[in-house]
């Protein structure tokens, strides 16, 4: 423990990461004044409305909204729960079957992972059609759109700045003694060779510490501007949610019930997950490469490597090989506005996100075991 006190010390200590911690804050505070300010009183004023007479639309939901004084953002809502219908009731997951198939055609053994996922699904519809999840208001006509907001752009930025701190923190820290000179005299005894594994955990836990801090500095005040007292109840299926996958609609259809609340606080531990895994990639490389800005540029390459092999195996139409890279870090990274759902084209099985970031941490956890038992043998001279 007094070993990875003093590489906490050498990490929080030094002035580019707290700049650069500054930066991404303020990166962030730009993001939560850019929608505007109708979007969020019409967000709010839904909310309110909510709180007092449920999330389930029914004819008491109906007749109390009724009641309730003219203004311009209620007369909306009236208007966008008139005559709302249990949308998954009839809903079938055959469509979505055609569409990946027919996107997916030449290449058989694809077609049949997308044909098995969505017949999946379909038991997931008919569960959420018996639970009424599709007549919940969630925030009314703008659910769509301070859905994304939230999570593909303000969410989305917050995991990127942790996966950048996460791999600064673990290339500093392994680097540390070569940027200072002193690896050689380090690395002299068995347990100056050690060290380095409490550098990895150092920095790991440094990573998901930074994570939490900007997480406490941007959805804090996210959820002091956008009221989500009435909302946090709801379904996150809500019919006036939905994905949107290849400019192809569809419901937003989760392997689990998640409310608001609860869909908001598995993201925020997946996306710990996720800042996990590239942290240990960064470890890796700094163990692998003994120059700390080449093990920076190897993992920005093996990172865009992964893009790049996932997009070229789309384009040539090799879909089996495609899905199996939609498990890497950088495809689960890009499908974070879908994550818990279906995912599309993006997902191969259901819960793809945990199933590959419980993969990620497993296999980058042994490939980090073996870089740390290979640099414990090294003539680092």
């Amino acid at each position: 423990m007094r070993l990875a006190v003093w590489e906490w010390r050498k990490l929080f200590r030094m002035p580019a990461l707290w700049v650069l911690v500054g930066l991404c804050l303020a990166l962030n505070g730009l993001l939560l004044s850019s929608p505007s300010a109708m979007d969020r009183a019409f967000f709010n004023d839904t909310s309110a409305d909510a709180a007092r007479l449920g999330q389930r639309v029914d004819d008491e939901f109906q007749t109390g909204l009724a009641a309730l004084p003219d203004t311009e953002n209620r007369e909306l809502l009236r208007q966008s729960v008139v005559g709302l219908e249990n949308t998954l009731e009839d809903y079938d997951t055959g469509e979505l079957t055609d569409f990946y198939q027919s996107l997916m055609e030449g290449d058989r053994l694809a077609q049949s992972w997308m044909a098995w996922k969505y017949e999946l699904l379909q038991e997931r519809v008919d569960h959420l059609a018996q639970t009424g999840a599709a007549l919940d208001l969630y925030a009314g006509p703008i659910t769509h759109d301070s859905h994304q907001y939230l999570y593909n752009t303000l969410f989305r930025v917050l995991l990127t700045e942790s996966v950048l701190l996460g791999l600064l923190c673990a290339l500093y820290l392994v680097g540390y003694e070569g940027l200072s000179g002193t690896q050689s005299l380090a690395c002299v005894s068995r347990t100056g060779r050690r060290l380095w594994k409490h550098k990895t955990l150092a920095a790991l836990t440094a990573a998901l510490g930074l994570y939490a801090l900007l997480t406490l500095l941007t959805m804090g005040p996210y959820l002091l501007l956008w009221d989500y007292r009435g909302i946090w109840d709801s379904s996150v299926s809500s019919q006036f949610n939905y994905f949107v996958d290849m400019l192809y609609s569809r419901p937003f259809l989760t392997w689990a019930d998640f409310t608001v609340g609860s869909y908001f606080a598995a993201m925020i531990a997946a996306g710990g997950g996720l800042v996990a895994v590239f942290t240990l990639i960064g470890a890796v490389a700094g163990l692998l490469i003994r120059h700390t800005y080449g093990a920076a540029i190897a993992a920005a390459a093996f990172c865009a490597l992964l893009l790049g092999l996932s997009s070229t195996l789309a384009s040539l139409g090799l879909w089996s090989a495609y899905l199996l890279t939609t498990f890497s870090p950088v495809c689960l990274w890009l499908a974070i506005n879908g994550w818990f759902t279906e995912l599309g084209q993006m997902g191969l099985v259901p819960w793809q996100e945990t199933v590959g970031l419980a993969l990620n941490l497993l296999v980058w956890s042994g490939i980090a075991l073996l870089a740390l038992r290979r640099f414990g043998r090294k003539d680092v001279a």
